[in-house]
């Protein structure tokens, strides 16, 4: 396999695109959606205002440059499920030219898109001169195990190779899991292996708003998960209004509170545990979130690293093995010697040594290692066997330092035993 050296001199020409800001020329994009959300409807509206003389769709200009469908998801023999839609979009946009379409369907022998179909496709794309292509669905097209990186690494090789050549945009319809129980539809990406999300260079995600919180209408949540060549646009709603001539894809404002009500209450439970200046451990707010919003593990992960970021949470890392991770708020007082976690842990603190005035090192705290992790503390002796001194034992969640500091100085003793 040869290897191309590129020429940082030759001038970068920009990025063109299809849909303004959403998909782009000569690269793969994937939109995934659970079955029957609207996602056909939404695709096959892109299609026909790609052959309008000024296609717009949702705000955004259509680049008029025609297009080709194919459909391995619901294939007929006759295309009627893509030209249904099709007829209808064309209601409502009679200035577009169904000569600059071309839907193709899977033979009646043909078994996904092999080498041969693809050669073909590849044909049908040049002699239109399509600037879009859109293939429903993956799951479909590509009848392999969704799991296995290396075998969707094969398929996305020959959809890549078709943007490139053609130097069309590559639009590939897919599916999303069914979500698990107390899950947000989406929630974990697309369907199977992350090298979907990897190889695409702009993934969007569409889920249904439920009807009662929009009066019964049909409106979707619309989701940009990767845009490799544009910012990352805020989710947006659309609504489809079906009609018996014709059907509309419109802006629609989302529901106040349907964003996620669930990562809502994560991050009013991790602000919750913080209150105060406390510093609390990667590992329990993961927990929380877990306890709190019934969400699973994986997605408490992905909150959390979420919350951090829009809240500007402050990691610290904690001595111990693994070197675990704990956060507090931005405004909380630094913890003495704190670093951040790219950095070596230097909080943990020499034992203080016994002296024969309990008072001479009160600016000292020795429970320092029990603090940040709750192990290796040195423990006092018991009190039959130091009778010059008063140990005030206890336990304190989220407290802060001071707060520890001063509880010890009130029980006259040098230690406290912390736990998180």
């Amino acid at each position: 396999m040869g290897l191309k050296r590129i020429d940082l001199h030759a001038p970068l020409p920009e990025i063109p695109w299809v849909w303004e800001g959403l998909i782009p020329r000569g690269f793969v994009s994937v939109v995934g959606a659970l079955p029957g959300e609207g996602k056909t409807v939404l695709l096959t509206a892109l299609a026909w205002q790609a052959t309008r003389p000024e296609g717009e769709l949702l705000g955004r200009r259509v680049e008029p440059s025609g297009a080709v469908y194919v459909d391995f998801d619901a294939a007929t023999g006759d295309g009627r499920a893509v030209r249904g839609w099709i007829e209808r979009h064309r209601a409502v946009y009679p200035d577009g030219d169904v000569g600059r379409l071309v839907v193709l369907e899977p033979d009646g022998d043909t078994y996904g898109l092999g080498e041969e179909e693809l050669a073909a496709l590849e044909g049908a794309v040049r002699e239109a001169g399509a600037g879009l292509v859109i293939v429903d669905s993956f799951m479909a097209a590509f009848p392999l195990d969704v799991v296995k990186a290396h075998q969707v690494q094969g398929a996305f090789y020959h959809l890549r190779r078709l943007a490139l050549s053609t130097g069309a945009a590559v639009v590939v319809i897919d599916h999303l899991p069914k979500p698990m129980s107390g899950e947000q539809a989406g929630a974990r990406g697309l369907l199977g292996s992350i090298a979907k999300t990897a190889q695409a260079r702009a993934v969007h995600i569409l889920t249904r708003v439920p009807p009662k919180e929009v009066e019964g209408r049909h409106v979707l949540r619309w989701d940009v998960l990767k845009n490799s060549f544009a910012p990352v646009p805020e989710p947006f709603g659309v609504e489809l209004i079906f009609e018996p001539g014709g059907v509309w894809v419109v802006e629609a404002a989302l529901p106040e509170g349907s964003v996620n009500p669930k990562k809502a209450k994560a991050q009013a439970t991790v602000l919750t545990l913080l209150q105060g200046g406390g510093v609390v451990p990667r590992k329990d707010l993961v927990e929380a979130i877990i306890r709190e919003a019934n969400v699973h593990r994986k997605t408490a992960e992905r909150y959390l690293a979420e919350i951090a970021q829009e809240a500007g949470l402050v990691a610290v890392t904690l001595p111990g093995k693994g070197s675990p991770v704990a956060y507090r708020l931005p405004e909380a007082p630094p913890l003495p010697g704190e670093v951040g976690p790219s950095q070596s842990a230097t909080l943990s603190a020499p034992a203080t040594p016994k002296s024969e005035n309990p008072d001479s090192h009160r600016e000292r705290f020795r429970s320092t290692p029990l603090l940040l992790n709750g192990e290796g503390a040195p423990k006092s002796p018991p009190a039959e066997q130091s009778p010059s001194t008063s140990t005030r034992r206890g336990v304190f969640r989220g407290a802060t330092w001071r707060e520890l500091v001063d509880a010890r100085d009130a029980g006259g003793g040098d230690e406290v035993e912390v736990e998180l």
